[in-house]
């Protein structure tokens, strides 16, 4: 699968050629094979883009990221089938009991209420917000009954980012970005759940019938923390949520991590993550290794 992460910010005009995206920028052509392309960022209006493209960039599992005027992600366009056994694959996720995804939804949430916990240590944030959150992970059941993480979510968000903060407030600087935080991950592991034979709209917990991507949603949680540690440092005394921050974010997933005992970008952690995801759903993995951020290693390569 392709590794790169192409935001095209300024008018460009940007065309296929030979199995290679050319952006052709201030006169010049830069030329990308697209499968070393995984995500293409869009965040100019006046950028065109021809059905032949789409149609080029779908068949290689490139998702397309579109931003709005305020350059929030709003939509995702993706490959709506590229697996060779997808239909194997769809079986498997059919097959699977409720108690089985209970099961898997009990320690995805219990990971990420973890790695919440372990956000607030590295940041020096209250020793007793911290044990509530570890509580709450230990409290988690199958199928998260008593909803745990919503309870979880309240104090953390509250000991992260102050009482009056409000993920709902779109005035907030922090919002922007964690929504654009969010989008690109949540991109990223839309491409790889269809790279790797899983049908997006089959949820392990959640079931929107409106929604598309019910198991990016679910598998995106574990990995949450980390856009919520880096954004609200790299935001901290900004007052404008700039192109620079943007760049940022979308090479955040160039951080690495260690994860099975492996340094390893965090875009390579989330395919491994969701391969395994596929295998275990498939009887063929007994145990999963989650994202840790106590392993997160902070070191960055350019995009």
């Amino acid at each position: 699968m392709g590794f790169r992460v192409v935001l095209v910010e300024n008018v460009a005009d940007i065309r296929v050629k030979l199995d290679n995206l050319v952006i052709r920028k201030e006169g010049k052509d830069i030329w990308l094979p697209i499968d070393d392309i995984s995500i293409l960022v869009i965040d100019n209006l006046k950028i065109t883009l021809t059905a032949r493209m789409l149609c080029t960039l779908a068949k290689h599992n490139v998702g397309v990221v579109l931003c709005d005027q305020e350059h929030l992600p709003m939509g995702y366009y993706s490959s709506y089938d590229n697996h060779s056994r997808m239909a194997k694959g769809i079986g498997y996720q059919i097959n699977c009991s409720r108690g089985f995804y209970d099961s898997l939804w009990q320690q995805i949430v219990r990971y990420k209420i973890t790695n919440q916990a372990k956000v607030l240590k590295r940041m020096q944030k209250d020793p007793k917000v911290i044990e509530a959150l570890l509580v709450y992970a230990e409290e988690v059941q199958a199928g998260d009954p008593s909803n745990r993480e919503a309870h979880a979510a309240k104090i953390y968000f509250n000991e992260l980012m102050g009482t009056t903060f409000s993920r709902g407030n779109e005035d907030l600087l922090l919002n922007s970005g964690l929504d654009y935080g969010y989008a690109i991950f949540r991109s990223y592991l839309a491409r790889l759940c269809v790279g790797y034979g899983l049908n997006s709209q089959l949820g392990i917990h959640h079931h929107n019938e409106y929604n598309r991507f019910n198991l990016v949603d679910d598998l995106m949680e574990p990995f949450r923390p980390f856009v919520d540690y880096y954004a609200s440092s790299l935001l901290e005394g900004e007052e404008f949520f700039t192109m620079e921050h943007r760049h940022q974010l979308v090479n955040l997933l160039n951080h690495k991590i260690l994860y099975k005992r492996k340094k390893m970008y965090l875009s390579n952690v989330m395919e491994e993550f969701v391969s395994d995801i596929a295998a275990y759903i498939g009887g063929k993995e007994k145990m999963l290794e989650f994202p840790d951020i106590d392993h997160y290693v902070e070191e960055e390569d350019e995009v």
